[in-house]
């Protein structure tokens, strides 16, 4: 029976992950990037949309990228460890826990340092290569943009992941109580 009971969890989790957890994972990423590379960009370039500074286009570029792409790659990453999680326990309940606890439990603090630090050397790179490849020094390179792009990620990716763990865990959970007999 138990074998039986362990199948059944397993069909439910495949069942209900593809087209019910997954969907919107896109939409919701371009959304939160919208949102937060427009404050970035009134934040970072306020003297170049209402003053007389021109528009930095790289800056202006990687702040909708960056968030896109975090969020995007966080909410995957924390919807396929709930899924693991779920069927590693065979738990087919989701036990609703504080948001600070989601936050700081089930590796998603490791995994998003480790995409900040991805993301936040992969903007140094394209920021210092641009700068330098056109005749600018170190000293240029932009500071404030560059710590940005180190700790956001890290803070969306906790956030993001936080979310969608929660979101994923539970959709599972009902899934699984509203199909109990597969």
């Amino acid at each position: 029976m138990q074998k039986q009971t362990n199948n059944t969890f397993t069909q439910v989790i495949a069942a209900a992950s593809p087209p019910s957890v997954f969907k919107g994972v896109l939409l919701r990423a371009a959304i939160i990037s919208l949102i937060i590379g427009s404050i970035l960009t009134l934040v970072n370039q306020w003297l170049a949309l209402f003053g007389e500074e021109q528009i930095q286009y790289l800056p202006l570029t990687l702040v909708y990228l960056t968030p896109f792409f975090v969020v995007a790659i966080s909410q995957v990453i924390a919807i396929r460890k709930a899924v693991k999680d779920m069927l590693k326990t065979q738990n087919s309940t989701f036990q609703k826990e504080p948001f600070i606890q989601t936050a700081l439990q089930h590796g998603i603090p490791v995994r998003a340092v480790s995409l900040g630090l991805i993301v936040g050397s992969l903007n140094t790179v394209i920021v210092a290569t641009v700068v330098l490849s056109s005749g600018g020094s170190v000293s240029d390179l932009p500071v404030k943009l560059l710590a940005q792009s180190y700790a956001l990620p890290v803070l969306f990716g906790l956030v993001s992941q936080s979310i969608s763990y929660r979101r994923a865990a539970a959709a599972l959970s009902a899934a699984h109580q509203a199909a109990p007999g597969i």
